[in-house]
C-alpha cells in the first residue's frame, strides 16, 4: 500500500504509474554478452530489472549506471532523467522512512523531502559523472534522512504562546483589559544573521509572569524606566549567535 496522498514518494510513484510517462521513457542499457545489442527498457522494465525475482545484480548494475547518466546529461527543465533516479530508488530508501519515523518520531512527509532533496543535491555537485553511484546515492539520501530527525529532537515544543492568548481573552472577559496593557512587555526577536532563521522581526506582547525565571536584567541604571533585554540561548548546532531580544515595558493603548 503507498503512503498518504501528501507523501513525496506516492507523488513520484503516481507519476511513473501513469502509463503514457513509463512507456514513455526510454534507456538503452549495454549488454556485456559478446555480438549482443543493447537493450532498451521503459521505466517498468528498468524496475524489473532491478527488483523483480530473476534480477541479475550484474545487469542491475548496468542499468543503473545508464540512468545515472542519463540524469547527469539531461538539463531540460521538465526532462524526467532525475525524476526517473529518485522513483527507481524509492524501494532502497522506503524501510529506511520507515525506520526513522518510528524511532525518532519524524514526520513522513518530512523525511521523505528531505530524502528527495539530497538525491537532487548529489546529481547537481560538481564532478558527479565521474564519482557518482547508486551505492552512494542511496547512502546520502539515508544520512540525510537520520540527520533531520536527530535535529529535529533539540526542538522542544512549548505551549507558551497559546497560554499567553488565553490568559488575555480571559483578562480581557473579567474586565481588566486595561491592567494587562500596563503590566504586559513588549518582546521583539530579531532576525538572527545567515540563511537559516526568521525572515522578519516578530514582535508580540507577553506578561513578565510568562518569561523565564531570571530572564531580566537591568540594561541601564540610570534609565527612568524598567527596559531590560532577554537573550535567548545560543543554537547548538553550526555555532550560528541568535540576536538578542529587546523587551521594554508595554504602553498603554488609547
Amino acid at each position: 500500500m503507498y503512503p498518504p496522498s501528501s507523501s513525496m514518494f506516492a507523488s513520484v510513484r503516481r507519476y511513473f504509474d501513469d502509463p503514457r510517462v513509463g512507456d514513455a521513457v526510454l534507456v538503452t542499457i549495454p549488454t556485456d554478452t559478446e555480438g549482443a545489442e543493447p537493450v532498451r527498457l521503459t521505466a517498468a522494465e528498468m524496475h524489473d530489472a532491478l527488483y523483480g525475482p530473476g534480477s541479475d545484480p550484474q545487469f542491475a548494475a548496468a542499468v543503473w549506471k545508464e540512468v545515472l547518466s542519463t540524469a547527469l546529461s539531461d538539463l531540460a527543465p521538465h526532462g524526467t532523467g532525475k525524476l526517473l533516479v529518485i522513483w527507481l530508488a524509492l524501494p532502497r530508501l522506503t524501510r529506511t522512512v520507515h525506520r526513522v519515523c518510528t524511532r525518532l518520531r519524524a514526520d513522513r512527509s518530512d523525511v521523505e523531502a528531505e530524502m528527495v532533496l539530497a538525491l537532487l543535491e548529489e546529481l547537481a555537485a560538481p564532478e558527479a559523472a565521474s564519482r557518482l553511484n547508486d551505492s552512494s546515492l542511496i547512502h546520502a539520501a539515508r544520512t540525510r534522512a537520520w540527520r533531520f530527525a536527530r535535529d529535529g529532537l533539540r526542538d522542544l515544543p512549548s505551549a507558551q504562546v497559546e497560554r499567553i492568548a488565553e490568559d488575555r481573552a480571559r483578562t480581557a472577559s473579567d474586565g481588566e483589559a486595561d491592567a494587562m496593557a500596563e503590566e504586559g512587555l513588549d518582546v521583539r526577536v530579531d532576525r538572527p544573521d545567515g540563511p537559516d532563521g526568521l525572515r522578519t522581526p516578530l514582535r508580540f506582547r507577553v506578561r513578565p509572569e510568562h518569561m523565564r525565571s531570571g530572564a531580566f536584567a537591568d540594561t541601564d541604571g540610570r534609565t527612568r524606566d524598567r527596559s531590560t533585554r532577554h537573550g535567548p540561548r545560543e543554537k547548538r548546532r553550526s555555532g550560528r549567535r541568535v540576536s538578542t531580544r529587546p523587551v521594554r515595558p508595554a504602553r498603554r493603548r488609547g
